[in-house]
């Protein structure tokens, strides 16, 4: 055993002592190796018989700090006496083997493990194929990515006994010590991947920090802010639901970008960029944000609310609710918000506002903060104006929404039971989970030269030294970039593109599989571990957080695995009561029906009962209380 090893494991004893004399409910219940099997490959990983609720394995505490040294770990059965090839399925089209033995990283962790991947090319109709080769025995040793492979098809495959369970593994910071890394910074990830058997079958991998899965912040154009009397500081913001309208109405009446033209400016910008006209929904459930309501993503699970007593309930059964479309309905009578706000908008249209070279908005609860600073190459001026706004009082503590992929995306490494090495398979796996591999993955090796502008697709920046390194102590050094290190591939494609694509590739730029190989944790990120520019998303959101924490304080829904029941059950009703919340909010909202009117609100309510909404919610309910 390694001295790193042993000294993780020194730590988790440690952390176990010390619950056991607080007297703490431990965080997370997972069936805890056999320490005498711990490292045995004779180990029977599809055991069970295991009662996870008998466990007693505790993690360690979430860790706060980057200690600044973001060097992978090594298992100390690399490299193997034996090379040992695994089958590994992918979703697309693309030539994967050809590409893959091209990438130095790949090539590198073959030289350092002697584990080699044959990859099974899945195509366009991958969930089919996958079907087939599970159905004729031929089913590979893993499958790679969150969309390849469902949660329901995972719960289902779990039954039939053609996956096996991982907790083993994961849990074992002799077999997967990086892995463990990600686990203190969220704990929640275990409970999450846990199926509703007490396994788990497929890893969570981390696609997004806090900041980067903050959705729809409130964005104010300070260029304009600071026109409206009593603003002129450029630090002083709307304090109330009333000072909000008041500054509304200023946009709404006066030229504020100073065109000549004082009808063309959009005091709330609300929908998305999205040809269909359900955004404006999406747009409104971030806007909830502010009234205690911490919902918004791009799924039927818009409106999941769970209360500080664990309670799951959807917004729209909920007075805050009601008040927040009472303030909307208000603006939209007097013309505060984009009038297209209920219209079929294309990409496009969409794109005039946010792109013109003149402002065109003042407010914004956008679906992602808008790059400004270098990242625009200066072609949008007045972004650097825009800045994240301290939300205004609406009688309600402030619930900011953070995607579920926070916690982890599920079905991101999945083992079928015709791997025949799944110890060997998973402490490889968990070599790509540290910072370094994570760097690796995306901007190439040290010493290779490309490196992409997370903003635009057709920058990179090109040098001939190192792009980054690790120091002695384990620290991470990237280059600064400036405006004019950013190369356009649009005029020398043929010269660094191609070298790009052909000789060179990362690993991330060859599957793209929704980030699975990626390992950052929010300290890594705010602590420099993580190579970010100065005005970039998950810089600029990330102190917003550290700033204002009781902002986010909160529980968020997971969406978690589901039993064939529940799945039946959201599959019914998600849809019914949707489809009710979208035709009563517009009416709402256009004044068409009154919410302020009990009356009218009791209609909504029976309409939604109707639909399914009471067992809707019995279901979550029953998905939360096995998660929490």
């Amino acid at each position: 055993m390694s001295k790193i090893s042993k000294l993780l494991v020194m730590l988790l004893a440690l952390v176990m002592v010390v619950s056991l004399i607080a007297g703490c409910k431990p965080a997370t219940q997972i069936q805890q190796p056999n320490p005498s099997q711990s490292g045995n490959n004779n180990q029977d990983p599809t055991d069970g018989d295991k009662d996870p609720t008998n466990a007693t394995t505790t993690l360690p505490e979430a860790v706060d700090e980057f200690d600044g040294d973001a060097r992978m770990i090594w298992n100390d059965i690399f490299p193997l006496a034996e090379p040992v090839t695994f089958q590994m399925a992918v979703r697309g089209e693309k030539d994967y083997q050809t590409l893959m033995e091209k990438c130095e990283w790949y090539k590198y962790m073959v030289e350092k493990t002697n584990v080699h991947i044959e990859c099974v090319v899945l195509g366009s109709d991958y969930a089919s194929k996958l079907n087939t080769l599970v159905s004729t025995g031929a089913a590979p040793d893993m499958v790679l990515g969150p969309i390849t492979i469902s949660s329901a098809q995972v719960v289902e495959l779990a039954e039939r006994g053609q996956i096996i369970p991982l907790e083993d593994y994961i849990t074992d910071p002799e077999v997967m010590p990086n892995y463990q890394r990600m686990l203190k910074a969220i704990p929640i990830m275990l409970n999450k991947m846990t199926a509703p058997d007490g396994h788990i079958y497929s890893v969570a991998g981390r696609a997004n920090v806090a900041a980067s899965a903050w959705e729809s912040p409130l964005e104010v154009n300070m260029g304009w802010l600071k026109q409206v009397p009593g603003y002129e500081d450029g630090k002083t913001f709307p304090k109330t639901i009333d000072e909000m309208t008041t500054v509304l109405k200023y946009f709404r009446d006066h030229d504020m970008n100073g065109n000549g033209d004082p009808t063309d400016e959009i005091p709330f910008l609300m929908v998305s960029s999205s040809t269909s006209p359900t955004d404006a929904a999406a747009n409104l459930q971030g806007l909830m944000n502010l009234w205690g309501i911490g919902t918004k993503d791009g799924s039927n699970e818009y409106y999941v609310h769970i209360e500080d007593d664990d309670t799951v309930t959807i917004a729209p059964t909920t007075q805050n609710y009601r008040d927040c479309i009472e303030t909307v309905a208000l603006w939209y009578e007097e013309g505060l918000l984009w009038e297209n706000f209920f219209q079929k908008v294309s990409n496009a249209d969409h794109n005039k506002i946010l792109q013109s070279t003149t402002p065109l908005w003042g407010f914004f609860n956008g679906a992602a903060w808008l790059p400004n600073g270098p990242a625009d190459n200066g072609t949008v001026p007045w972004r650097d104006d825009v800045t994240l706004c301290i939300p205004f009082d609406t009688g309600y503590d402030v619930h900011y929404f953070v995607n579920p992929a926070y916690t982890g995306n599920l079905n991101n490494f999945t083992v079928f039971n015709t791997c025949e090495e799944p110890e060997i398979l998973m402490a490889w796996y968990d070599l790509w989970m540290s910072l370094e591999s994570t760097n690796n993955v995306y901007r190439g090796m040290p010493n290779e030269y490309l490196r992409w502008d997370d903003a635009d697709d057709y920058k990179a920046y090109y040098e001939a030294n190192p792009t980054w390194y690790l120091d002695e102590n384990g620290n991470a050094h990237f280059p600064h970039l400036t405006q004019e290190d950013w190369v356009d591939l649009k005029k020398y494609d043929a010269e660094l593109n191609d070298k790009k694509t052909e000789d060179h590739p990362t690993w991330s730029s060859i599957f793209n599989q929704n980030a699975v190989f990626k390992a950052v944790t929010d300290a890594e990120m705010m602590g420099g571990g993580w190579p970010r520019t100065e005005y970039g998303e998950e810089v600029v959101m990330g102190k917003f957080m550290e700033e204002h924490p009781e902002y986010f304080d909160h529980k968020m829904w997971p969406r978690p695995y589901s039993t064939a029941d529940e799945a039946e059950a959201l599959t019914e009703y998600w849809p019914q009561v949707f489809a009710v919340i979208q035709n009563y909010e517009a009416m709402f909202i256009r004044g068409e029906m009154d919410i302020t009117n009990d009356a009218d609100w009791e209609e909504y309510q029976e309409e939604l009962k109707d639909a399914g909404s009471e067992e809707l919610i019995e279901t979550l309910q029953s998905m939360w209380d096995r998660v929490k």
